[in-house]
C-alpha cells in the first residue's frame, strides 16, 4: 500500500505546486479591455482590468502554456503582453528519490502541467495615450 501511494504521488511539482494559476492584471487607466489568447490562437478570456486571470500552466505533455494578452482602452494605444510559463523549482525535486524519479519526471508532472510556473506573478500595464488625429 505504501509503495502504491509513493508511485501515485511521486511527482514533486504535482504535490507541491499547481497546474492552474491566478495572475492578477492591473492597468493604467483602469477598466481597460483585456483579451487573452492561448498558444493555439484561441481567445480564452475577455474581461476588464483590474481582474485576476485564471490560467493553466501546461498545454499538453511536456508543453508549457503561452499566452498573449491584449490590453485596449478608448483613447489609448493598444498594448500586447506575452506571458510564458517556465520550469517550476519543485520539478527538480524528482531527482531526490531516484527509484521514483522516472515516474514524477517523465509522467506525473508533465501530464498534470505542474512542472510549469508563470514567469511573472502579476501583470501591470501602463497604456500610452493615442496620438491626436490632425
Amino acid at each position: 500500500m505504501l509503495l502504491m501511494l509513493c508511485v501515485l504521488f511521486s511527482g514533486c511539482a504535482t504535490m507541491r505546486s499547481k497546474s492552474v494559476y491566478s495572475v492578477p492584471i492591473h492597468t493604467i487607466p483602469e477598466r481597460a479591455n483585456v483579451s487573452v489568447t492561448d498558444r493555439n490562437g484561441r481567445v480564452i478570456i475577455n474581461t476588464q482590468s483590474p481582474d485576476t486571470l485564471v490560467l493553466k500552466s501546461g498545454a499538453g505533455y511536456f508543453k508549457r502554456a503561452k499566452y498573449l494578452i491584449e490590453i485596449s482602452h478608448k483613447g489609448y494605444q493598444t498594448k500586447e503582453e506575452a506571458l510564458f510559463f517556465i520550469i517550476d523549482r519543485h520539478y527538480r525535486g524528482n531527482f531526490w528519490i531516484p527509484f521514483l524519479m522516472p515516474i514524477g519526471f517523465l509522467i506525473v508532472d508533465p501530464i498534470s502541467g505542474a512542472m510549469w510556473t508563470p514567469e511573472r506573478q502579476e501583470i501591470e500595464v501602463i497604456l500610452n495615450p493615442a496620438p491626436a488625429d490632425l
